[in-house]
């Protein structure tokens, strides 16, 4: 679950693995679509670095670029149905620093692009504590305090909430 405090309510995003739903403040609480639910599978995969090989059947070696002011190559995942991923790598780290990924709409496919950035140690993981998601609506930037390894989430936080109204939404267990 993935919850922004907005000057006009929170906006609410919330994947339990099989389903979700999203909160907007000033529109209704609406169940994510198929490309939408895609994509938090992809997100909500804290394994996806251990699991990348899996998830795609093909890889092809993509073009190095600058990435800010970093020199990163790019591997590109192939998964028949589904539209290419695109990961880049910071060519002195090793560190993923970019993820460019596509959901088909009626419009075509439209991109989802993730920077990676201000990687720290947890437990002995590397971990970016920031990551700046552009869309074509807009960007915004989640920036981490901190992060806690085996925490116990109640299920109950990521059920659907019966709302009706399209006031600000407040995550639920808040």
């Amino acid at each position: 679950m993935s919850v922004m405090h907005l000057p006009n309510g929170d906006s609410i995003t919330a994947f339990d693995g099989t389903s979700g739903w999203l909160a907007v403040p000033g529109q209704s609480l609406r169940d994510m679509s198929g490309a939408e639910l895609e994509a938090a599978r992809l997100d909500a995969d804290f394994y996806f670095p251990l699991r990348v090989k899996q998830l795609f059947s093909e890889f092809r070696a993509g073009e190095s670029e600058k990435i800010g002011d970093r020199d990163a190559t790019s591997l590109v995942g192939i998964k028949e149905g589904e539209p290419p991923l695109k990961l880049y790598f910071d060519l002195q780290s090793g560190f993923l620093v970019r993820l460019l990924r596509y959901a088909e709409s009626p419009l075509g496919r439209v991109p989802t692009q993730i920077d990676y950035a201000d990687y720290r140690e947890v437990n002995g993981v590397r971990t970016p504590f920031r990551w700046t998601i552009s869309r074509p609506g807009g960007r915004f930037t989640i920036q981490l305090e901190n992060v806690q390894q085996n925490v116990p989430i109640d299920d109950a936080r990521f059920a659907r909430p019966a709302v009706s109204e399209t006031a600000p939404q407040k995550p639920p267990g808040s």
